[in-house]
């Protein structure tokens, strides 16, 4: 069930234009782009560097710290999210990892190998929800499992007390849990953090990558017990991330206003979408909790995939090529990619 998510780069080589002309709709990336104060902060760091970065990312662990309510001893820094979960995973042992399917596309480089990666599949008749039986079936021939909380294509997230017997059980059979928790400024799900941190084989990981648009600097991070994350640190070669990404991060988790963007953009965005949506023939679509949309195509019309490649539109089916993922982008860009669709459909 591993899935081949389009490379955008790839597109751009084969049909020989520049990158910013390929319009991306396969990422969860913030379409309200990176916060003003971040790309102010980067500005500022081309000053310094010439020099080392801080191997302690003294900052960035502060403003994390204060961000997650917990303490810098609690915190874990990395660069990509690919990244911070394959250390964490090889520092485990981990052979058999527990994933749900479909997944997103920042889960794209994490590698199959020395870990073997074990699907359990979102339940498509229910709005790609956990299924959470299924999930505590797989997790038990498991040594390690990444749960998405929220995942990007269910309709509603998983409550609250349903996550909490996941973790119990985990902690019943040895099974590590890293709980994703990148995408929850998308939705109202609070931060589990500080519930955790005194779990022994618990995390939760998340990427700034996608809600604060800084796919680019990439900084994630670790949150969990003391001696976890130490275990982990003896294990890993993993530096801190670069100086203008952690600058980019440290203003990110700041600006006040940026969550306030980006909700009324959403809104105003999603609104549009619906709208039109609701007007085309043989189409029917639901929001998800993360403010996507998923879309099915009802007449299963030719390869749909094609058409809007032609147009310089990378789409992400999941499940097959009649069921899309559509992420909001910017008002130009969703517009083109619903005049697109209404050309498949025949309207």
């Amino acid at each position: 069930m591993k899935r081949d998510i389009p490379d955008i780069h790839d597109l751009a080589a084969s049909k020989k234009v520049s990158l910013p002309r390929i319009m991306d709709f396969t990422t969860t990336v913030n379409p309200v782009g990176p916060s003003a104060k971040a790309k102010n902060a980067v500005r500022k760091s081309l000053k310094i560097i010439d020099r080392h970065p801080d191997r302690n990312a003294r900052y960035l662990l502060r403003s994390i710290a204060r961000s997650e309510g917990v303490s810098e001893e609690n915190i874990f820094l990395g660069e990509s999210f690919e990244t911070l979960t394959a250390s964490i995973l090889r520092a485990v042992d981990a052979r058999m990892v527990l994933c749900a399917a479909p997944y997103p596309a920042y889960y794209q480089g994490l590698p199959d190998g020395p870990a073997h990666m074990r699907f359990c599949p979102l339940d498509r008749a229910a709005g790609f929800s956990l299924d959470i039986e299924g999930w505590l079936r797989e997790m038990k021939e498991c040594d390690a499992a990444i749960l998405p909380c929220p995942s990007f294509l269910s309709a509603v997230p998983a409550p609250m007390e349903t996550v909490g017997r996941i973790v119990a059980q985990a902690g019943e059979k040895g099974t590590f849990l890293i709980i994703d928790q990148t995408l929850r400024e998308y939705s109202e799900i609070p931060s589990l953090s500080a519930d955790i941190t005194g779990h022994e084989r618990c995390l939760v990981v998340r990427s700034l990558s996608e809600y604060y648009a800084l796919a680019g600097l990439p900084v994630s991070y670790a949150v969990g017990a003391p001696a976890t994350l130490e275990n982990i640190r003896r294990r890993s070669s993993m530096g801190p991330p670069n100086t203008l990404a952690a600058a980019a991060a440290v203003e990110s988790l700041r600006d006040r206003t940026y969550r306030q963007r980006t909700r009324s953009f959403m809104k105003r965005e999603s609104s549009f979408i619906d709208n039109s949506l609701r007007g085309m023939r043989g189409v029917s679509f639901f929001t998800t909790v993360c403010g996507s949309f998923v879309i099915t195509l009802d007449n299963s019309p030719s390869k749909p995939l094609e058409t809007f490649r032609r147009y310089r539109i990378v789409i992400d089916s999941v499940g097959n090529a009649a069921t899309l993922f559509f992420p909001v982008k910017d008002h130009k860009w969703n517009a083109r990619y619903l005049k697109t669709l209404k050309n498949i459909m025949g309207a």
